[in-house]
């Protein structure tokens, strides 16, 4: 089964405005609140988190996956409603989805969700086939990138414990392989190339796209981001950004 990265739409005639959020508003202090959503960094919430809204530009359209940088959704999808049923219907354990509105002129939606995901899929990953790069400072100054090879799982988070002790300022997965019994619809990657991939199967793409959710673009898994934006893939699909 192929497998894809859900990314934000790069296409303003679907974004209406690029970045579409203008601002995020908070309902409590950002760096004491422990109960604030951005704490949780990949662990299932036993408490009801406090969550941040999104404030649109104007000429921003409102789409199904919001682009959305800031306190409140770092490494998390901001989702509609409609959007989260079809994802629901995939996936048994491992996310929840707490409310998240979103501000457009002057009007409140409340239909919108905030992804925690807490179980992560390490184990789908075939770290035999798979490319590894690790960012190193130069003696006289900046940093350089190499690429690395990785026999398992083990390995490559022995290396990643002790990556400050190798002078690696990053230590990711470039290019990611899956091992061939993966069957699960959706799953989570971290410590890849970004930080974190959400990622779909084709079957589950597809029911998004047949419903037309918009906002999602859907990246190859095994492909680099810069080969997807710079190579000419995204746009042959997507259009011009």
């Amino acid at each position: 089964m192929d497998y894809y990265v859900i990314r934000p739409s790069l296409n303003q005639n679907i974004i209406g405005h690029y970045p579409q959020v203008k601002e995020v508003k908070y309902k409590c202090h950002v760096w004491d609140e422990p109960k604030f959503v951005e704490h949780l960094h990949f662990e299932k919430a036993n408490f009801q988190p406090i969550t941040a809204n999104a404030v649109l530009y104007n000429k921003s359209k409102i789409t199904d996956l919001i682009d959305v940088v800031g306190m409140g959704f770092t490494k998390k999808l901001l989702i509609s409603g409609k959007l989260k049923s079809i994802i629901q219907l995939y996936i048994n354990d491992g996310v929840q989805f707490f409310q998240s509105g979103i501000y457009y002129k002057n009007t409140f939606i409340e239909d919108y969700w905030v992804m925690n995901t807490f179980n992560i899929n390490m184990d789908f990953i075939d770290f035999k086939r798979s490319n590894f790069v690790f960012r190193k400072r130069k003696n006289e100054g900046g940093t350089y990138i190499e690429n690395t090879n990785i026999k398992s799982k083990e390995e490559f988070y022995s290396i990643l414990m002790k990556k400050k002790e190798y002078g690696y300022t990053q230590f990711f997965i470039d290019k990611i392989k899956l091992l061939n019994n993966v069957e699960k619809d959706f799953f989570v990657l971290t410590h890849v190339e970004g930080g974190v991939k959400y990622v779909v199967s084709e079957r589950l793409k597809n029911e998004i796209e047949n419903t037309k959710c918009t906002g999602l673009e859907f990246m190859p898994l095994g492909m680099r981001l810069t080969d997807w934006l710079q190579g000419g893939a995204r746009e042959k699909i997507y259009g011009k950004t």
